[in-house]
């Protein structure tokens, strides 16, 4: 079970969330995936998965071969700061970037919520260990449902697998012990309501 837990800790990793849900924003939102062009969405692509898979990413793995971090997993809490807010850096990057370009305002909303979660998760973090995993996934769901709600369209498959790979994601937190149940709920919430709300009242900066 613990083999199982980590393997989906790995590919469900939050880093490449917001990817996640910009590409089903696309692949699923009939109103964006015919905004832009298959250039602007690609290059909406490769900004979003350098700045916010990539370069963290690789930033991630200088800290731990200079021993600011014990492990790629960062399992203490007083560790986490220093890979939380360069990350936070990386996605203000590509923010910059993307509003560079005429892209529709879900777009930057999704972006944006999926920063500020990251935010609120450093604030936390500094005083509790919350779980990023949980908030990340859950952010995809929360951007999803606030689509389904300002284009007026919905796709329950999507839905049902979304909640059964949070469901995975969540539990896989909890068999690996790297969280409490408390901190796995409430990192869930903070990711659904904090992208729900920027993305369904449209928030940019």
């Amino acid at each position: 079970m613990k083999r199982l837990a980590t393997f989906i800790s790995v590919v469900l990793h939050p880093l490449i969330m917001p990817l996640v849900a910009i590409l089903i924003a696309f692949k699923f939102d009939w109103y964006l995936s015919g905004r832009v062009t298959k250039e602007q969405e690609y290059m909406i692509y490769l900004i979003i998965f350098l700045s916010t898979i990539v370069f963290p990413g690789i930033n991630i793995l200088l800290l731990k071969w200079y021993g600011v971090i014990s492990s790629l997993s960062m399992p203490l809490r007083e560790e986490r700061f220093t890979p939380f807010v360069s990350t936070l850096l990386f996605f203000g990057m590509g923010y910059y970037l993307l509003r560079k370009g005429a892209i529709p305002t879900s777009i930057y909303s999704i972006y944006l919520g999926c920063g500020i979660a990251l935010l609120l998760l450093v604030i936390i973090n500094s005083k509790w260990k919350i779980s990023v995993h949980s908030a990340g996934i859950a952010g995809v769901i929360g951007s999803t449902i606030a689509l389904f709600q300002i284009h007026h369209f919905n796709n329950v498959l999507l839905f049902m697998v979304l909640i059964v790979i949070a469901g995975m994601a969540l539990s896989s937190r909890l068999v690996l012990s790297a969280h409490t149940p408390a901190q796995v709920y409430a990192g869930a919430l903070l990711g659904l309501v904090t992208t729900y709300l920027i993305v369904v009242f449209e928030v940019t900066i």
